[in-house]
C-alpha cells in the first residue's frame, strides 16, 4: 500500500528519489502518449488527461461568465499598486526624476502657469525642459491635490484594465478576455512604471486603449474624444496615427478624427501661443536630439552606436520607421482585424527605430496592445489542445477495440 511504502523504515533517500522520478516519468508518459494511466508504486491509477482538460475549460468560461470578475481583478490591480509604493520606497533611485517633474508641473497647472515657460525643480536639480505633452500636468493636477500623483497613474491602469479586456472582447468572443486585464494587473513591468519608478507613460496609453475599445464597438464619438486626449498627452500616440486615420476612413468616419484634432488642439494649442518654440523644443525637437545616455540602450540609434561608433541620422530613422507604416497600412487594408496587432507593432517598432536613447519604459504602450491580443491566443491553443486530445483517445479507442477483437 501507499502508506506502508512512505512509512517503510527501511526506505533510504535514494528509494524515495528513484520512486519520485518513477511517477514524474509515468505521469509524463501519460500526459504526451495519450495514455490514460500511470503507476505509484505499486498502485496503477487512472487518469484522465481529455477530463482534466475539460474541467480546466469549463471552468475558465464559468470564470469569465461571472458577472463581477473584471471587478475583482481591476480591484487586485489597485491593491497591488498602492501596496507597491511604500513596499519599494527605500529602492535607490526611485522614484525617477519624471516623477518630479510631473508633481512641479501639475503644481503649476493649478497656479495656473504655464510649465514650459518654468524651471522644473526635479531630484536636487532644475530642469530648463519640459519634455511631456500638456495634458500630463493637467491629468496629474486633481491627484496631486489628493496627496501624489501617483494615484492618477494608477487611475490610468484602471482604465488600461478595463479598456483590454473590451478590445480582448471585441477581437475573440471566445470565454478568455479576463486573461488580458488579468495579465497587465499582474503584469511586473507595469506595476514597477507606476508605483516605484513613477512614470508618466501609462496616461497616453489608457487614453489610446480606450479609444480603441470604444472604436472596435463602433462608438465613435467616445473614441475621437480619447484618441484627442491621447495626442495632448504622449508624443508616441503619433506612430498610430497613420492607422487609425486609415481605419476611420475605411469606416467613413473621417469627420469623427478631424474631432479628434479639434479636442487636441484646444488642451495644446493655449500652451504653444504663449511661446511656440519653447514648446516645440521641448516636446518633439529635443526627443532626437538629446544625448545618449547609459540607460537608454534599447534603440536602433544607441545599438549602432554601442557596436560601430556611427550615428544613425535623424532622416534615417524616420524613413526606416516610414516603411514599416507603410507596410502595416497595406497589411491593414487587406484586413482591419490586424488593427490591435499592428497598433502595438508600430508602437514597440517606433520606439525602438526613432528615439536616440530607448527607455524601456516606452515599450509599454505597443505592449499592452499585444497584451489584448492574449486572450485570442489562448483561445486558438484551447482549440487546438482539445482537437489533439479527442484524436488521442479515439485512436486510443481505436487501438483498444483492435485488441479485444
Amino acid at each position: 500500500m501507499i502508506h506502508q511504502w512512505i512509512t517503510n523504515p527501511h526506505r533510504t533517500n535514494s528509494d524515495y528519489a528513484v520512486n519520485f522520478l518513477r511517477i514524474l516519468i509515468n505521469i509524463k508518459s501519460a500526459f504526451i502518449l495519450g495514455s490514460n494511466h500511470y503507476h505509484f508504486g505499486e498502485k496503477r491509477i487512472q487518469v484522465s488527461f481529455s477530463n482534466s482538460l475539460k474541467i480546466l475549460i469549463s471552468w475558465r468560461k464559468k470564470l469569465e461568465q461571472t458577472p463581477y470578475l473584471i471587478f475583482i481583478i481591476v480591484a487586485i490591480g489597485i491593491l497591488i499598486r498602492i501596496i507597491s509604493i511604500p513596499l519599494f520606497v527605500n529602492i535607490p533611485n526611485t522614484p525617477a526624476d519624471v516623477y518630479y517633474v510631473d508633481n512641479y508641473a501639475a503644481k503649476l497647472i493649478l497656479e495656473f502657469q504655464n510649465p514650459y515657460s518654468q524651471s522644473l525643480l526635479a531630484t536636487g536639480h532644475s530642469m530648463n525642459l519640459f519634455v511631456y505633452l500638456p495634458m500630463i500636468p493637467v491629468f496629474y493636477a486633481p491627484f496631486y491635490l489628493l496627496g501624489d500623483i501617483r494615484f492618477g497613474s494608477i487611475f490610468a491602469d484602471v482604465l488600461i484594465m478595463f479598456s483590454i479586456y473590451f478590445i480582448a472582447k471585441s477581437i475573440n468572443r471566445g470565454a478568455a478576455a479576463f486573461f488580458a486585464p488579468l495579465t497587465y494587473a499582474l503584469l511586473p513591468f507595469s506595476i514597477w512604471l507606476t508605483s516605484v519608478a513613477s512614470t508618466n507613460i501609462m496616461i497616453g496609453t489608457s487614453f489610446l486603449t480606450v479609444s480603441i475599445a470604444a472604436l472596435l464597438r463602433k462608438k465613435y464619438s467616445v473614441a475621437a474624444i480619447f484618441l484627442g486626449l491621447a495626442l495632448a498627452t504622449n508624443q508616441l500616440v503619433l506612430l498610430a496615427l497613420p492607422l487609425i486615420i486609415f481605419y476611420f476612413w475605411g469606416e467613413r468616419k473621417i469627420s469623427y478624427f478631424l474631432g479628434s484634432i479639434a479636442v487636441s488642439a484646444a488642451i495644446i494649442l493655449p500652451f504653444i501661443m504663449q511661446n511656440a518654440f519653447h514648446f516645440i523644443y521641448d516636446v518633439i525637437l529635443f526627443q532626437f536630439e538629446r544625448p545618449l545616455q547609459s540607460n537608454g540602450s534599447f534603440s536602433l540609434y544607441s545599438i549602432i552606436n554601442a557596436t560601430t561608433g556611427e550615428s544613425l541620422a535623424s532622416w534615417m530613422r524616420i524613413s526606416i520607421f516610414l516603411v514599416t507604416v507603410l507596410i502595416a497600412v497595406v497589411w491593414l487594408r487587406r484586413k482591419t482585424v490586424f488593427l490591435v496587432p499592428l497598433i502595438g507593432g508600430l508602437l514597440l517598432l517606433g520606439a525602438f527605430i526613432l528615439p536616440v536613447n530607448g527607455f524601456w519604459n516606452y515599450f509599454l504602450p505597443g505592449g499592452t496592445f499585444l497584451i489584448a491580443l492574449l486572450p485570442y491566443v489562448i483561445d486558438k491553443l484551447t482549440i487546438k489542445i482539445e482537437k489533439s486530445t479527442q484524436l488521442k483517445l479515439e485512436s486510443i479507442s481505436e487501438s483498444n477495440r483492435r485488441v479485444n477483437n
